[in-house]
């Protein structure tokens, strides 16, 4: 009886250690994709404010101000957008002397700015004409550390200034906080010399420290994952670590190796306890248990190997809990890989059909506007101004992660954007992504037909909404004013508000003239039904934008 015991408890160790070893290394495997998964959501989210902020310079480098040179006046602008952003904004020439710092006093005298790394971020701009974003960097006036978003300043057609938007480590660092990871774990911000931005843990004490050299001479790539390694505090650590798009910035999560050796030492633990509780209890049991624990093993091992095929997975009851648990293990994933297969077949179909149509709309712009004629500043003019609507457009959605906003976000985002002072009353909706852009298109062209027309003297403008039993009404009035009235738009701006409330949105245009538009569209088309998941298109039996 003992040799037949060791002969059934040997397999059933055996097993354990098989299924154990398995789990261990899932385990692994699945807390380093949780640290490259959380470094790349990071990454994007650090990548997507650095576009919104250099959009927002570019933005400010329209201003009229800077072609007059009114650098008080632009300075008040500056600090408007610092409402929304950034720490201090600040304007050097080419030989790094300052005209506008938003964080020295009004009328102060500017220093020259001799941090190196500024230097060379500037020299950039000066040299491409591009955005640049810097490693980390002491200001001339704070003395404080920053890093920055650099974009060019033109007059006249010459670059003569770069305009740069400071951003203080702690504003990172709390970013870096704001996403939440297991106990232990660490965020990390790396500029391109490899010094710490901002960090999670310990930020005063290591901010503009080197990462440790076992570090970098492991990390060599623009992502991966490092084991093993030794970080600034002195403790052993892996790491996943992910470039940013827009610079030479990394995003480094730390998880300590404790943490990825804790399975195995729990798998060791369990297999001791399990193999001194089997010896102790397969003598009595062995000879009526090991037939029935066969089969139960042989079924579990039969839906593994079906998990993700087609059919079912089904199996009869046993009386092993161990087994039972893999086996419901078992089924749950075998439901979420195929729902997920599902759902990946529906994103793909969403993405083909968003991206056509987006390229259909940008395709239509440019023809349309080129056909309307005109000189080719005020083409690309207009052009461009058609093109950062749907630009402003997708910002907000990317902002929302392609979830509903409300009309009244859009609103206050194209008044942001326009220059033109525009207030929204009455009944809030909360929009459906597809009715975005063309909603953004037909207040991007009202609000331009307002300054075009009345020279930038119009009174404020209100935009009013209203629910009407299944339709959405929506009016543009302008304020009585004592100047020219603002015309209708013509040409390709007449028949773009018309193509998108009509053709995109299926609603029916009743006035449009002067400074008004008033205009009737179905609910349906403009807001949101959760229990709705296919693409907008088909969902109404339509084509698409034409």
């Amino acid at each position: 009886m003992a040799i037949f015991a060791a002969l059934v408890l040997l397999p059933q160790l055996a097993l354990a250690v098989v299924i154990g070893t398995w789990y261990a290394t899932a385990e692994r495997h699945r807390v380093e994709a949780s640290a490259s998964a959380a470094a790349t959501a990071i990454r994007s989210q650090l990548d997507r404010e650095l576009e919104a902020m250099k959009a927002a310079l570019q933005a400010l480098a329209t201003s009229p101000n800077v072609e007059g040179g009114n650098f008080d006046a632009l300075r008040e602008q500056a600090l408007e957008l610092l409402r929304f952003r950034g720490s201090a904004i600040a304007v050097r020439d080419r030989s790094h002397q300052q005209f506008m710092n938003t964080y020295a006093k009004p009328g102060a005298k500017l220093p020259v700015s001799t941090d190196p790394t500024l230097v060379e971020t500037d020299r950039r701009v000066f040299e491409t004409g591009l955005p640049q974003v810097s490693d980390l960097y002491v200001g001339a006036v704070s003395r404080k550390p920053f890093v920055m978003v650099d974009v060019p300043l033109t007059r006249d057609g010459q670059i003569l200034y770069a305009l740069n938007m400071a951003i203080a480590p702690e504003a990172l660092r709390d970013a870096l906080a704001g996403d939440s990871l297991p106990g232990g774990w660490m965020v990390s911000l790396l500029d391109g010399a490899d010094r710490v931005i901002a960090r999670t843990k310990d930020h005063e004490q290591f901010v503009g420290k080197p990462a440790t050299e076992s570090f970098r001479l492991a990390a060599t790539g623009s992502s991966g994952f490092v084991a093993g390694v030794e970080s600034l505090n002195g403790t052993s650590v892996s790491a996943a670590y992910e470039q940013l798009d827009g610079s030479d910035w990394r995003v480094v999560v730390s998880v300590p190796s404790s943490v990825l050796a804790a399975p195995l030492w729990q798998l060791t633990v369990t297999l001791l306890v399990a193999a001194l509780l089997a010896a102790a209890t397969s003598t009595l049991l062995a000879r009526f248990y090991s037939d029935g624990l066969d089969r139960q093993v042989g079924s579990v091992q039969r839906m593994a190997d079906l998990v993700g095929r087609d059919g079912p997975l089904s199996r009869e009851g046993g009386t092993v809990v161990e087994l039972e648990s893999i086996a419901g293990a078992l089924r749950e994933a075998d439901v979420a890989i195929k729902a997920r297969d599902r759902h990946k077949d529906l994103l793909l179909a969403e993405l083909n059909h968003r991206v056509r149509n987006t390229l259909a709309v940008l395709l239509s712009v440019v023809g349309q506007t080129i056909r309307a004629g005109g000189d080719v500043e005020a083409i690309a003019r207009k052009a461009a101004g058609r093109i950062m609507a749907l630009s402003r457009a997708h910002d907000l959605l990317s902002s929302a992660e392609w979830s509903p906003i409300a009309l009244s976000d859009l609103v206050a985002r194209t008044t942001e954007q326009e220059n033109v002072s525009i207030t929204y009353v009455g009944d809030d909706v909360m929009l459906r992504p597809e009715a975005v852009a063309p909603l953004a298109q037909v207040l991007h062209e009202l609000a331009v037909n307002e300054r075009v027309h009345t020279n930038g003297r119009a009174a404020a403008i209100v935009v009013r909404g209203g629910i009407e039993g299944s339709d959405f009404r929506l009016e543009w009035k302008r304020d009585v004013y004592d100047g020219d009235a603002a015309g209708v738009p013509s040409g390709f701006g007449f028949r773009l508000v018309r193509l998108c409330l009509e053709r995109q949105l299926f609603g029916t245009v009743e006035r449009l003239e002067g400074g008004t538009l008033t205009a009737v569209m179905p609910l349906r088309f403009l807001t949101v039904d959760d229990a709705l998941a296919e693409p907008f298109a088909a969902r109404f039996g339509v084509g698409g934008p034409t």
